[in-house]
């Protein structure tokens, strides 16, 4: 789960008005006050998978993909794919990634909204070796960083680690299962002030169905719960349903637009979101291991805890480099 941060110590570059809302929901409950949700929808959110290449039955339109050119005969044969000879596995990855977003309301909150923006980035790794022939490990670990503008009260850093399994199952048209555990740890004033400590389980069922050669599906369920924390009161399970379509512009240029329901159940407060996320991004990929992309989010919360009924848009984008061993 994405963990962000809450402060409440004052700083001279934080609008007072901004300040006066945090403070004023930490005095209506502290316990509401959730620290894991202020960078929602910042980008598209990242969902288990596998390697496109290696996931031989949900299919994808990528670069790779070459069809034949269209002839009078097309309407009796169909679309004719040319077959490629499949690379050797590489289930080794580094990635890094820079970002920049303005942002209408940079504490999600329904009081004090504040416009700001900040800089992002992220450095991961990941492996995904084949144990059988459709079962995949999976393994990563990554550290992001976020920096506000005005709003410096908020910058904190997310270090993740997962570990888990694939499983493409034939009797579900050979959609793949996910379970994976994982660790965060949320940081401030540069890694030096732990913020908050949890282990998830994290677990779903995703699904891609190729249209044409230009136009694919995505669907995801998810489920993320939290197994403990350092903070009872912040434990929460998630229930994710994910539907995304994706359209192919050019040979390197891709259009993506996305829809995500979350809901929030917290286990020791009495409170539950219902978060509807929308996005929409153009990613330029000249290069097999660089992506250029562009885009912007919408959140819409509603939650059984006024203060945090609020609406929150992003726009900007970033450029990402992703090697395959």
């Amino acid at each position: 789960m994405l963990r962000s941060v809450q402060y409440l110590n004052c700083s001279l570059h934080v609008p007072c008005s901004l300040c006066a809302a945090i403070i004023a929901v930490s005095a209506l409950d502290a316990q509401t006050l959730d620290p894991t949700r202020f960078g929602e929808g910042i980008r598209p959110l990242a969902i288990p998978k596998l390697f496109e290449e290696d996931s031989a039955g949900t299919g994808s339109v990528d670069d790779s993909t070459e069809f034949a050119p269209e002839s009078p005969g097309d309407d009796d044969l169909g679309q004719q794919l040319i077959l490629q000879d499949r690379e050797k596995q590489r289930w080794l990855s580094a990635s890094a990634d820079l970002f920049t977003y303005w942002t209408d309301n940079a504490a999600n909150l329904s009081t004090g909204e504040q416009e700001d923006f900040f800089l992002g980035g992220q450095v991961s790794i990941a492996a995904r070796p084949r144990i059988s022939d459709r079962l995949y490990g999976d393994a990563f670990i990554s550290q992001q960083f976020y920096r506000y503008d005005e709003n410096d009260i908020l910058d904190y850093e997310y270090f993740q680690a997962g570990l888990g399994v694939f499983y493409q199952e034939p009797r579900l048209l050979d959609s793949v299962l996910f379970f994976q555990g994982q660790y965060g740890r949320t940081t401030a004033d540069n890694f030096s002030q732990e913020v908050y400590d949890s282990f998830s389980l994290l677990a779903g069922i995703q699904k891609s169905f190729v249209i044409d050669h230009r136009n694919s599906l995505a669907l995801n369920l998810m489920g993320d719960w939290d197994l403990a924390s350092d903070n009872d009161n912040l434990i929460h399970g998630e229930y994710i349903a994910d539907i995304s379509y994706r359209h192919k512009l050019m040979r390197d240029l891709f259009l993506t637009a996305s829809y995500r329901f979350t809901w929030f159940d917290y286990y020791d407060v009495d409170r539950s979101d219902a978060l509807n996320t929308l996005g929409a991004f153009v990613n330029w990929t000249p290069k097999p291991w660089l992506n250029v992309y562009l885009g912007t989010s919408m959140n819409f919360n509603e939650s059984d805890v006024n203060v945090f009924d609020y609406q929150t848009a992003n726009i900007g984008g970033g450029v990402g480099v992703t090697y395959r061993f």
